[in-house]
């Protein structure tokens, strides 16, 4: 063989090598953990599982029949097989996809909770635990022990307005009031008759277990939703009358309704926030890209926009139909509310 026909065969094998190394994925770094204690499952492993895989992977919701809840559930595994093999943490197949190996990154960047890619010094727990022999338990959940709140403890921390300015809400502690705004009168007190079945509320006074830390009213006034306890609480009028009720696995801070009555908004973390499809209550899209917490959140006049502000004074703008973002704005000052003037084409905050 000439000599240009071994060069010419040398380069285009270096340049299949190249394609096949880029269609390769990139894997994420895997720190190196060194520390003299073992690692414990439920103090190390559990947390960072609980805050990017098991929204998807649990018990009642297995995506692949994968539940990631306790070692026996990961060891057994789902469609695959086994999601690790004790003492073989890069070989796991936990590990190689939080990586981002096989089909792509878990969780996926989509994803609709909020999940973030596991960072190099979970990853470096994580292997850590399974070369260890991932072992370990969870304990059994323990029972709630609601006491009544002290009477001393009664903040308003939520007001509404009904959009003809006619009736006001307010909490005191978990207790919820409705005035009519022109006379001052009360009008009603919001009480949970389950809270009241199970024997919680003695007294029929209470809305929610917990301090109520938000409350809007639809804009024609008829509904009322109330946020305390992981759950969001929906009130009919004219009648006090709960509707129904959804848990969530954080404090709903901030909520609105838009002007069609189809959506809610709920603030569900610090620094996002969650779309309801009313009246049935069904999670839409989830709204990300905040970076500080969000204070305020507000529907444009057309129910076509949601707007939230942060503590920063950052306004960000998404499309109520899919949740993608639509526009942002950094005011540059510190905030603690946001208005829609008018048709909604002006902000106040």
């Amino acid at each position: 063989m000439k000599l240009h026909h071994v060069l010419f065969a040398l380069a285009a094998l270096a340049s299949s090598l190249a394609v096949s190394r880029a269609d390769e994925p990139m894997l994420l770094d895997v720190a190196e953990i060194k520390r003299d204690a073992p690692v414990e499952f439920e103090r190390d492993v559990l947390p960072i599982l609980k805050k990017n895989c098991i929204a998807c992977h649990n018990a009642t919701k297995a995506e692949n029949k994968l539940n990631v809840e306790s070692p026996a559930d990961i060891l057994r595994g789902g469609d695959t097989g086994p999601a690790i093999v004790a003492g073989r943490g890069l070989e796991s197949l936990l590990l190689l996809r939080a990586r981002g190996g096989g089909d792509g990154p878990m969780p996926p960047a989509d994803n609709k909770v909020g999940a973030a890619a596991l960072t190099a010094h979970d990853l470096g727990l994580i292997k850590l635990w399974i070369d260890q022999g991932a072992k370990g338990s969870v304990a059994s959940a323990t029972k709630i022990d609601w006491r009544p709140l002290p009477a001393s403890v009664n903040p308003i921390f939520a007001v509404a307005l009904t959009g003809d300015g006619q009736f006001a809400a307010c909490n005191r502690a978990n207790q919820a009031f409705v005035y009519q705004v022109p006379t001052g009168r009360h009008v009603c007190q919001l009480v949970d008759p389950a809270i009241q079945a199970a024997g919680l509320d003695p007294h029929g006074s209470v809305a929610d277990l917990d301090l109520i830390q938000s409350l809007a009213f639809s804009p024609d006034g008829q509904l009322l939703a109330s946020g305390g306890y992981r759950a969001i609480k929906l009130w009919q009028r004219p009648a006090p009358r709960r509707e129904r009720s959804i848990k969530l696995a954080d404090v709903p801070r901030a909520m609105a309704v838009s002007a069609d009555e189809k959506r809610l908004a709920v603030v569900t973390g610090e620094r996002r926030a969650q779309l309801f499809e009313l009246p049935a209550m069904k999670a839409g899209a989830l709204l990300t890209g905040h970076e500080q917490p969000i204070v305020a959140i507000k529907f444009s006049s057309d129910g076509a926009l949601v707007y939230a502000v942060d503590a920063d004074g950052l306004i960000r703008a998404w499309q109520a139909a899919d949740g993608q973002s639509a526009w942002q704005l950094a005011t540059g000052v510190s905030t603690t509310a946001l208005a829609a003037i008018g048709s909604g084409q002006q902000l106040a905050t």
